[in-house]
């Protein structure tokens, strides 16, 4: 059971304007061959009690042509414990006059890419404090909202700052007012994601993500 809802969070932190003195393309860095690895830690919201820990890490590939567009495909792999590889993904992150998205995925058991129905838009232009957007992924209604574009986070990787603080709610179609699901992401300059925090609102559980190590 705790796989399972370790996997379902870590699955909606995958599936995931210009600020002053930073270019757009530095907080989500595409160059082949950067490598992140990430501790995750899984809690209960109603006790300090740890439900589980493991690794991930994340790693962008040599770049390709999918139906016409240039894509990244970045490799994410799940291990519980450290040394068990539990769940491995690709996305393939292309880039338009809107921002980063995601263009394609690709499981363990696909032969090929697929490209997704919708483009999910990681990152979605401008990159100002306030600006959002609002997208539907995988039966969610996700509202995104740049809540600061100078955040400092500390993670075991050292301390960011100016970093990107965008705030994710995850609602039902059926309801969109009550979110299901509560997440923080940060995006430091020229490192991309530093840093995840997702609240499982519904089964009282909370998901963090930190970077551990990366390599330019």
């Amino acid at each position: 059971m705790k796989k399972v809802v370790f996997l379902t969070l870590l699955f909606s932190l995958i599936i995931s304007g210009w600020v002053w003195g930073a270019p757009p393309e530095s907080y989500l860095p595409l160059k082949e061959g950067m490598v992140w690895e990430y501790r995750n830690d899984l809690s209960d919201l109603k006790s300090p009690e740890q439900m589980g820990s493991g690794k991930a890490i994340r790693k962008n590939l040599a770049p390709m042509d999918l139906q016409g567009t240039r894509a990244v495909p970045q490799a994410f792999a799940f291990y519980q414990p450290d040394d068990t590889l539990r769940w491995e993904t690709s996305s393939f992150i292309a880039q338009d006059a809107a921002g980063f998205f995601v263009l394609a995925r690709q499981g363990p058991n696909d032969k090929t890419p697929k490209i997704v129905p919708d483009r999910y838009y990681i990152l979605k232009f401008p990159l100002t404090k306030g600006a959002s957007w609002q997208q539907e992924a995988e039966g969610f209604i996700q509202q995104d909202t740049i809540e600061a574009t100078d955040a400092s986070v500390q993670v075991p990787a050292g301390t960011f700052t100016n970093c990107l603080q965008i705030k994710k709610l995850y609602f039902n179609p059926q309801d969109p007012k009550t979110p299901l699901r509560e997440g923080i992401f940060w995006f430091a300059p020229e490192v991309g994601n530093v840093k995840v925090e997702i609240k499982d609102l519904q089964g009282n559980k909370k998901l963090v993500q930190e970077l551990v190590s990366f390599k330019k």
